[in-house]
């Protein structure tokens, strides 16, 4: 079998969890016989190269819907990972138009939310129909959780019986082979709140920043900067300076974050929405009490073994970093994901969706 992985254009340029999605099944689908190939070029979409068509990312309108209609023009199936999450919220909490500005200042924030939401909406109207159009032109729909299945369902109204689930997992080797002394040697830093993500709004570092205001444990923020985010970078070290001792630092190779991550006593992710989070599973594999936020299926992966925050609630970060700090090492959650979460069951399960796919479409 063949299949090629069609990726937006920046999957390397500017990495992210769809970047690691992409690289693992690449590896794990291999060893099951499936051979793959990543491109973000719709011309690379042809039936000489491929049994079936690996959509990912419903966030980027642009490329998704031009390498769908080209899976199609050349009657090849495909699949898409969607890695969504309702971004509105989002949006209404960080906006800086003026519709925004003027809503908040007069209304309840909930009326307001609610105002501002229909108005996105309307704004948006055409990139949800391409969306929408998508979602029903493929073969099967692949969420990382049932969390993310009913926000697709809900959102675009697919039916139930496309879904299959396709969970996130984490590479055991690479973890287990990195050294917390690495990090602690070259940093002088052990038992800190560690915060690794790219900075950009949507993560929420300056709400971290700002929740932590004065907290005695160092904290560390490891991250790429994308150029348009510099601002917002800027303005998170700004917050950070009422920290009594931070870090930042921007791109570590992946051993180092790791080393940085079994250094670390305690990981935070407050974003405004994950579909799962992948630094916070290989943060608890690394021996990290787990701090997520609540806006993604984290129940499914974590269960009751992580503290869950309000990302608009700096008192609620603060107060679920503070009982990780003081609360021992969760180990039933880096059991449970060594179990549960590993991309030899992903890719299986991957390969089996594929196969379902591949006898329902060919002749």
């Amino acid at each position: 079998m063949k299949v090629l992985f069609a990726c937006r254009p920046q999957i390397f340029a500017i990495p992210g969890g769809d970047t690691v999605q992409l690289l693992k099944m690449q590896k794990y689908l291999a060893e099951c016989g499936v051979e793959v190939d990543i491109s973000p070029e719709p011309a690379a979409i042809a039936r000489d190269r491929c049994d079936l068509v690996h959509v990912f990312n419903l966030f980027d309108v642009d490329s998704m819907s031009a390498q769908a209609q080209q899976a199609k023009a050349q009657g090849l199936p495909f699949v898409i990972t969607t890695n969504y999450w309702n971004p509105l919220e989002f949006f209404f909490e960080t906006s800086h138009s003026f519709f925004h500005r003027l809503t908040r200042a007069v209304l309840p924030h909930d009326e307001a939310f609610r105002r501002y939401a229909a108005h996105k909406r309307r704004k948006m109207s055409a990139e949800i129909a391409r969306q929408r159009e998508v979602l029903s032109l493929a073969e099967r729909i692949l969420p990382n959780s049932r969390g993310e299945a009913a926000e697709l369902q809900r959102d675009f109204g697919q039916p139930p019986e496309k879904f299959s689930v396709i969970y996130n997992a984490v590479d055991f080797d690479d973890i287990d082979a990195a050294d917390a002394d690495l990090f602690a040697q070259r940093y002088g830093l052990r038992d800190f709140v560690l915060c690794v993500g790219r900075f950009e709004e949507r993560k929420n570092q300056l709400g971290i920043a700002r929740a932590l205001a004065g907290l005695t444990a160092p904290v560390v923020f490891i991250g790429g900067v994308p150029s348009y985010q510099r601002p917002y970078f800027k303005a998170c070290r700004q917050a950070a300076e009422k920290i009594p001792q931070t870090l930042f630092l921007e791109g570590l190779p992946q051993t180092e974050v790791f080393s940085a991550m079994k250094a670390a006593k305690v990981h935070v992710l407050g974003s405004w929405w994950e579909n799962t989070g992948l630094v916070s599973l290989e943060a608890a594999l690394c021996g990290c009490n787990v701090v997520t936020t609540n806006r993604a299926p984290w129940q499914e992966y974590f269960g009751d073994d992580a503290w869950a925050c309000d990302p608009a609630s700096l008192t609620e970060i603060r107060a679920a970093v503070e009982a990780a700090l003081v609360t021992p090492f969760r180990r039933q959650l880096a059991d449970r994901i060594r179990q549960r979460f590993t991309w030899p069951l992903a890719a299986q399960a991957l390969k089996q969706a594929y196969e379902s796919v591949l006898r329902r479409t060919s002749p």
